[in-house]
């Protein structure tokens, strides 16, 4: 699985960085998550939740021509790709890996029409732990509510959450509809999801979480909706709605710990309302803690 996921990386690469990269040791090869690009300045990556230098013998610095070249081959030089890519931020890759961009934003009308002067690029590399899920579904039980994973960046939310999707869908025969915003959850590339989310479950892809949400609960009846990142008080809107539709609800939410969750303006209505009947709160070390909350009125 290392292998094919290392050759995948690599696929999009400039040959000396495919090179350097190929000849990682095992133990980093199975732990890479990010190789950092940053314009003028050594090439790192992050190995087991550290960034340290892709190599101690033979340092690489990042050109602009080595990161504009890297962005031409993610995007097999599509120039519809790149400004696509330029707008959001982000160019999803064949196998749920992912290149991030920072540069100069040009905002038109409000919105990011494009992203200029490429400085850092971001290759996340995806991880996929199946079954990674179980021990939290046992623990919630044969007929659980909505469910929160709540924890800050880097816990693992999104794994355990694709991982919750698939066990939904394979081992409890659940029909599950994905708002899949940023394709972080199914990691999809022309439609089909690059990651294994169950053939019960149903991806929605680059649409606001919101009006994913109630398209999803409106045409495809599903049994779960799941969403990655609650953000926005219009999310919780269209979560309460989905809920009052009978959809049993799946999502993450950003915060170190129960505390900071509960001085988080944002979640005021979710707490209030109880929309959410079991709290999953993250440690950062890939732990987990199950918070039972009595249903609201």
């Amino acid at each position: 699985m290392y292998q094919r996921k290392l050759r995948q990386v690599c696929s999009v690469l400039p040959p000396q960085l495919a090179a350097m990269v190929s000849q990682l040791p095992p133990e980093q090869e199975e732990q890479l998550e990010e190789l950092r690009l940053r314009c003028g300045s050594e090439i790192t990556m992050v190995c087991g939740g550290r960034e340290q230098p892709l190599s101690l013998t033979r340092p690489m610095l990042c050109t602009r021509d080595l990161l504009e070249h890297l962005v031409n081959l993610a995007s097999s030089y599509s120039t519809y790709a790149v400004e696509e890519c330029l707008r959001q931020g982000y160019l999803p890759l064949e196998g749920g890996h992912r290149l991030g961009l920072c540069g100069t934003a040009v905002v038109q009308d409000g919105r990011i029409a494009t992203i200029k002067d490429i400085s850092s690029v971001n290759l996340r590399v995806a991880g996929q732990y199946l079954g990674c899920a179980t021990s939290l579904l046992d623990a919630l039980g044969p007929n659980p509510g909505n469910v929160l994973l709540v924890g800050p960046p880097g816990s693992g939310k999104t794994t355990l959450l694709r991982d919750m999707v698939r066990q939904l869908s394979d081992r409890l025969d659940q029909r599950v509809g994905v708002v899949d915003s940023r394709g972080e959850i199914a990691a999809s590339v022309r439609g089909q999801p690059q990651m294994q989310v169950g053939r019960r479950t149903d991806v929605l892809t680059g649409v606001p979480k919101d009006q994913g949400l109630e398209l999803l609960v409106r045409t495809m009846s599903p049994h779960w909706v799941a969403v990655d990142e609650i953000t926005a008080k219009a999310d919780i809107r269209a979560m309460v709605r989905a809920g009052y539709c009978g959809v049993r609800l799946l999502a993450t939410a950003h915060a170190f710990g129960r505390e900071d969750w509960q001085r988080r303006a944002l979640y005021e209505k979710l707490r209030k309302r109880k929309i959410f009947t079991n709290l999953v709160f993250l440690d950062g070390k890939r732990r987990w803690t199950l918070e039972r909350v009595e249903e609201g009125c």
